[in-house]
């Protein structure tokens, strides 16, 4: 009962936090728009192709964090692909393979969570960019063996985000990243409803389903396990990243008397 009183009061913090960030912080409030504006045009005709270069960059990070996952378990990558539809595939072997197959949904949502916090400093959102425009042109070089499209689309998305970093004012820089941070994290979540619906179905391999047939746990139950953990991890970087600052009382040192407060 007393771990559940703890983890209310936790959860009433973080809401109440989150409220006052979403009332007073302008950057939040920039990212709730994009948010309004892009579920609104989801899926409407025309409109929503506007979305799908978005969408493909959300599948290169997914597939660059199985890539980068297998590295770091001692695995070798062959090639990383995109295709039209918006899936994507890795080749790798060796490695950690629960760990490597995991890292691409759970990797992408903690990217989004880790553009959420490079949006609280639109002054570095040019380095950001810049950044991650030559990280995708590395992985394009190195690992874009996946045929045509797979090659031009990472290459333009890479080319692009680097174009704007390096011509576009600091306005537009800080705008696009918090587009890139809010199309990466609503891409995250609603890619694991799919995935979700998939395991449902059955059928059609996924990364659910390769984990299901590691450790015998069926695929809906990773599907519903990654989503939770995903919306976890949105919800902590927008409440790490704006929560209001604690403060305290100062106190005259010769008086004893309260003259104001201070941050931490």
């Amino acid at each position: 009962m007393q771990i559940q009183n703890i983890a209310a009061s936790h959860a009433k913090l973080v809401l109440s936090d989150l409220w006052h960030a979403v009332r007073t912080e302008r950057t939040v409030q920039l990212m709730l728009v994009i948010l309004i504006v892009s579920l609104v045009c989801w899926e409407m005709p025309y409109v929503s192709l506007l979305f799908y270069p978005f969408k493909l960059f959300v599948t290169t990070i997914h597939e660059a964090c199985h890539a980068l996952a297998a590295r770091l378990t001692g695995g070798n990558v062959a090639s990383i692909s995109i295709a039209p539809d918006e899936s994507g595939l890795t080749l790798s072997l060796g490695g950690i393979r629960p760990i490597v197959i995991m890292a691409g949904y759970l990797g992408a949502s903690m990217f989004g969570g880790l553009l959420i916090w490079w949006g609280r400093k639109p002054h570095e959102a040019r380095f950001i960019l810049q950044s991650i425009g030559s990280v995708i042109l590395a992985l394009t070089i190195f690992y874009g063996g996946g045929g045509f499209f797979s090659v031009l689309a990472m290459g333009l998305i890479g080319v692009a985000i680097l174009f704007i970093a390096r011509r576009a004012s600091d306005m537009v820089c800080h705008m696009f990243l918090l587009m890139l941070a809010v199309q990466t994290t609503v891409n995250a979540i609603v890619d694991l409803e799919v995935l979700f619906m998939v395991a449902a179905q059955g059928g059609n391999k996924s990364d659910a389903e390769s984990m299901a047939d590691i450790t015998g746990v069926p695929g809906i139950v990773w599907s519903v396990i990654w989503g939770l953990i995903s919306v976890c991890i949105l919800v902590f970087s927008l409440w790490i990243s704006y929560r209001p600052p604690k403060t305290r009382t100062v106190v005259d040192p010769l008086t004893g008397s309260d003259i104001g407060v201070a941050g931490i």
